[in-house]
């Protein structure tokens, strides 16, 4: 990149010596290609066509503003063109642009309309639908516990109304595990906010959010914390977080102790539960 634009910049101090020998015509045709060459060819990474078209834009805008600003300059740029479509010598060149002109338009249409081989963009859904089961091996499981993502429930969540004070041990111990592996990421309020938020992409999920806990089932958490951003299926990719597969670090139940931990915190209820409290 280094040598193109050392090239870029002598091709430039050039045109810009030799312009009265070259006209300010072919100064300036010479400097608009040899920019866009440079914006093409020049640059590492390339940069992408509308960058480059915008540039260029640019560039043409420019010099129409540097030849129009005195009528010297707008005669010495008129008159070349002036002369081919007047002069009688020059009736050869004439006709060449007008068939020229046309047929480049009419390949680029073309080329336009050819059919693509690239794949088609994925649209990502930020909620995407879970598989039908999973199976979680947590650590000190001789086997794999295989789990229903669509009919599964909470096992502790129905110590909330008969046993609310082993229910409050378990989000007790939820909050420990949070604090211990969770809140880098969601921040100490669960609102996204920790240190690294901003560095992981997509960014954490907010649970202050209403659009988040309380749209979801506690079945569904459970699947993206035990898979993390390793088990998150095509229909949400592009996935680059850094979130792990707890399922490798964390028990059963402390993965279901840190989701009621978040429902308890932000004082949401989980899809599930409004469903039945609807009926």
């Amino acid at each position: 990149m280094l040598i193109s634009t050392i090239l870029f910049t002598v091709a430039s101090a050039a045109i810009f010596v030799m312009r009265s020998k070259l006209g300010l015509f072919w100064a300036g045709v010479a400097f608009f290609v040899t920019t866009v060459l440079y914006l093409m060819y020049g640059i590492t990474p390339p940069a992408p066509g509308a960058l480059i078209l915008l540039y260029a834009g640019m560039a043409f805008i420019s010099m129409l503003l540097y030849v129009s600003s005195s009528d010297q300059a707008l005669e010495s740029v008129w008159t070349p063109l002036k002369s081919v479509m007047v002069s009688p010598g020059k009736r050869g060149t004439l006709y060449g642009l007008l068939l020229t002109i046309p047929c480049i338009v009419a390949f680029q249409t073309y080329l336009g309309n050819l059919p693509s081989s690239d794949a088609p963009p994925r649209i990502r859904s930020v909620h995407p639908p879970p598989p039908n089961t999973i199976k979680v091996q947590s650590p000190g499981m001789a086997e794999p516990n295989v789990f229903n993502v669509v009919s599964g429930t909470s096992p502790i969540r129905e110590l909330e109304e008969s046993d609310p004070a082993q229910f409050a041990e378990h989000v007790a111990r939820g909050k420990v595990v949070y604090y211990e592996n969770c809140y880098y990421c969601h921040g100490d309020t669960l609102a996204a906010d920790g240190h690294y938020a901003r560095t992981v992409n997509p960014m954490p999920a907010n649970f202050q959010d209403p659009g988040v806990l309380p749209q979801l089932t506690e079945a569904f958490l459970y699947w993206r914390v035990a898979k993390g951003g390793p088990g998150m299926p095509d229909a949400g990719g592009p996935w680059d977080s850094s979130m792990p597969a707890w399922e490798k670090f964390l028990s059963e139940e402390d993965m279901w102790n840190v989701i009621a931990f978040l429902y308890d915190y932000t004082g949401y209820k989980p899809r599930g539960a409004e469903s039945v409290e609807g009926h």
